[in-house]
């Protein structure tokens, strides 16, 4: 008669849960785990409109002295829209003086509730880092790799557009 192994039986079995563990881990997608209610797709364009505002009239204050050198006011220029995986990234920036005064992002990723989520926490951020920066060499946000990627695309085309 013939003996079975019985380290053949658990090789075997331990080669076969690796592998499904890890077709489970391959197969998930970035954007399936559930999210609270769709809420938050409206928050995800509100905070973008507030960061543009309350610079606009703090950099034009202080930049009105640069300004003179230009001879114009604050101007607004928008950036080429930048795709990403979860859908585009646009920015507009306002320059004063030479000197960012305020940027927004005027397209965030739409793909799904976690994404205009994502955009939501994460837009407000880069818009003050692109203030602090004053140019397009910002962090990228925790958490929202792509959109930041799509945000200094966006944001280095806008600054070349204004001649930054």
């Amino acid at each position: 008669m013939k003996r079975k192994h019985p380290l053949r039986r658990i090789m075997l079995g331990t080669a076969a849960t690796v592998s499904g563990v890890v077709l489970l881990l391959a197969l998930k997608q970035p954007g399936s785990e559930p999210v609270a209610a769709a809420g938050p797709q409206n928050p995800a364009q509100a905070p973008q409109a507030p960061a543009t505002a309350p610079a606009a009239p703090g950099g034009g204050n202080g930049g009105g002295g640069g300004g003179g050198g230009n001879g114009g006011g604050a101007r607004t220029v928008t950036g080429d829209a930048a795709q990403t995986q979860y859908g585009p990234v646009q920015v507009s920036v306002t320059v004063n003086g030479g000197k960012i005064t305020g940027a927004t992002a005027v397209k965030t990723p739409d793909s799904g509730p976690q994404s205009e989520q994502i955009a939501a926490d994460s837009v407000p951020k880069l818009n003050q880092a692109a203030l602090t920066a004053q140019s397009a060499k910002i962090d990228t946000v925790s958490g929202a790799t792509y959109t930041s990627e799509g945000y200094r695309k966006s944001l280095q085309s806008a600054l070349d557009k204004a001649g930054l």
